[in-house]
């Protein structure tokens, strides 16, 4: 017979697992909790599976489960929020955007809402306001959640576009600028020297604009080299480091690193753990490892032919980028169309205020906030 506080107590366990831990989503989400009918669980536990079970339903492309079971999330669960934030994602990717928009600024009004899903909000906004091309609102609404950044390359990214579309190119460089940061050394970012091409154009500056342009080969020479040389890109190391930084591919990462790690440290207690014991436990690790890296290498496999595809398709970037710069010299210091350029950021030394000149030091707090201050050679 089922003791039914231990029940709660062990799916309770499993949350804090779920939601501060590396784990295996596979086994523990789709293979037990988004299927599992399990009852007598208290308001928090409930919430919590029902919010599971929808969300995986919706990725199944099965809403109308999806509605039953967030249906039945209690509504002052903590959940509640979430399940309207995925429904909302669903409708966006369904092609209704007015309905998702209004659905998920509807929610940054809920009192139930954290820090974390409220961020997360504000990014789904301005990902879309950038693809209705309101750059300007998209702009205001990544620098709500610019703290984020340093963890989240890929937000520097999108958040230098959106101020590059909005006519402040020197504010795109700087966060373009924090990309060079040391902690990203094996992140693959082709776009990155494109755009930063494209903000140093606009201010007319064609040699530095080259310069960025030819980067790209410069930064990720070994990648372009493995697939030019029809090396698989599952089979390439830089594009394996790379994809282990960027979505699925780091989730999965940080999960295979995590098992790893205790298993060496279950390697290390023999004394302390006795032998059968010890011998259960890496018996246990081995299996589990064995299978997350089977999925770690499918997950690979698919982010580093992604990741293949945006470095070619900016390979031949960089070459329109050059022949456009070389017409743009023979244009003379015309400014490319676009929106009107923000006026560049006065900054001075003064009794209150000390100046220092970048000499290549980053640091981690300071990575949202840096504006590159290069003049302006275009001629209105």
């Amino acid at each position: 017979r089922r003791d039914v506080t231990l029940v709660d107590d062990a799916v309770a366990g499993l949350e804090r697992i779920l939601r501060d831990h590396p784990h295996d989503g596979e086994v523990l989400v789709r293979g037990f909790l988004a299927t599992a009918e399990i009852d007598d669980l208290g308001e928090a536990t409930r919430g919590w599976v029902r919010y599971l079970q929808g969300l995986d339903s919706l990725r199944r492309g099965q809403l109308a489960w999806a509605v039953t079971q967030f249906g039945r999330i209690p509504e002052t669960s903590d959940y509640a929020p979430r399940a309207r934030f995925a429904s909302a994602v669903a409708l966006l990717a369904h092609g209704r955007f007015a309905d998702g928009r209004a659905a998920l600024e509807a929610l940054l009004d809920d009192p139930l809402l954290t820090d974390e899903l409220r961020q997360e909000t504000q990014i789904a906004l301005a990902r879309l306001a950038m693809d209705e091309e309101r750059h300007e609102d998209a702009a205001a609404l990544y620098d709500e959640v610019k703290e984020l950044a340093p963890e989240r390359p890929e937000l520097l990214l999108e958040t230098a576009w959106a101020h590059y579309h909005s006519g402040d190119s020197r504010r795109a460089l700087g966060f373009l600028l924090a990309l060079d940061a040391p902690m990203y050394g094996d992140l693959i970012a082709p776009e990155r020297y494109l755009l930063e091409a494209f903000s140093l154009q606009r201010l007319c500056q064609f040699d530095p604009a080259r310069t960025a342009a030819v980067r790209l080969r410069a930064r990720h020479g070994d990648a372009l080299e493995d697939l030019h040389r029809g090396v698989p890109p599952a089979r390439s190391e830089a594009l394996r480091a790379a994809a282990r930084r960027r979505g699925a591919g780091r989730e999965i990462a940080r999960f295979v690193d995590r098992l790893r790690l205790e298993r060496a440290r279950v390697a290390e207690a023999g004394r302390e753990l006795g032998e059968p014991l010890q011998h259960a436990l890496l018996a246990l690790y081995d299996r589990g490892l064995a299978e997350a890296t089977r999925r770690e290498e499918a997950v690979l496999r698919e982010e580093t032919e992604a990741l293949a595809r945006e470095l070619v398709r900016a390979e031949d970037g960089v070459r329109l980028v050059l022949h456009d710069l070389g017409v743009g010299l023979l244009r003379g210091r015309q400014r490319v169309p676009g929106p009107d350029e923000v006026e560049a950021l006065v900054v001075e030394a003064g009794d209150e205020a000390v100046g220092y000149a970048f000499a290549g030091e980053f640091w981690t707090d300071e990575l949202d906030d840096l504006v590159v201050t290069i003049e302006d050679r275009c001629l209105e």
